[in-house]
């Protein structure tokens, strides 16, 4: 009977351990969840945009689509050929200009596209541009949005803007890529929404990107909740 009772007792400490680990588990994940703060950054140019808010640059022979969507700055870019006649991309002379200063091989891939068949499209992303968190001061315009948390909303025009860029385009009818056609194009970030709530990436106009970087107390919490598990473990009871 004294064998059974022990069996009994330590089955039960064994189950109220596992679920002490859960429940520190548990908190843990809710603890880190809030422990990211995010930066919506929303982009503005003096081109026309679409209802889903990308940019939108076109001639008789072209249409060039500009959209920001996603995690970290990265610009795509879609090229409608509407000549009857393939079109060479010239990368050479296609180039982003970040703050003035020449970003060359942003758009760098192994499986770079060299032309565009006639009448059809193509879709190409640069590399990742910014993923950092952008500094808002000193000449942001500061407000406030109607919210509980208090989220800071910093304003910008294109003559204060943390950050101006522009695209050079390059394509030519020609093989030898000789007589370039060029399409210049300036942006800049209009807004920088700051707070704590996660995006809703699905709802993200094609204007906008975020980024994300852990608060000061994530380092905290993270150690001492994997310190807690790291006890936990040692003190287990023995099966």
């Amino acid at each position: 009977m004294k064998t059974v009772n022990a069996s009994v007792s330590k089955s039960r400490s064994n189950v109220l351990f596992d679920a002490k680990l859960l429940l520190l588990a548990v908190a843990m994940m809710i603890v880190l969840s809030g422990c990211t703060s995010y930066q919506y950054v929303y982009i503005d140019s003096n081109l026309p945009k679409s209802e889903i808010k990308e940019f939108i640059h076109e001639t008789d022979s072209f249409q060039i689509k500009y959209a920001f969507y996603g995690e970290n700055f990265g610009v795509k870019i879609t090229i409608h050929n509407k000549l009857e006649q393939p079109v060479f991309i010239d990368w050479g002379r296609t180039t982003l200009f970040i703050n003035g200063i020449q970003e060359d091989g942003s758009f760098y891939t192994d499986d770079q596209v060299r032309y565009i068949e006639p009448d059809s499209y193509v879709t190409f992303s640069s590399s990742t541009l910014i993923g950092r968190f952008i500094d808002t001061t000193p000449q942001d315009t500061v407000g406030y949005a109607a919210k509980r948390d208090k989220s800071k909303i910093h304003l910008y025009n294109e003559n204060n803007t943390p950050i101006s860029f522009r695209n050079i385009l390059s394509l030519t009818t020609h093989e030898d890529l000789s007589y370039p056609m060029f399409f210049d194009d300036s942006f800049w970030i209009s807004e920088i929404y700051q707070t704590l709530n996660a995006p809703e990436i699905d709802n993200m106009p094609s204007n906008a990107f975020y980024i994300r970087r852990p608060t000061g107390f994530y380092t905290f919490a993270k150690t001492f909740t994997l310190t807690g598990l790291l006890i936990f473990s040692i003190f287990a009871p023995q099966q």
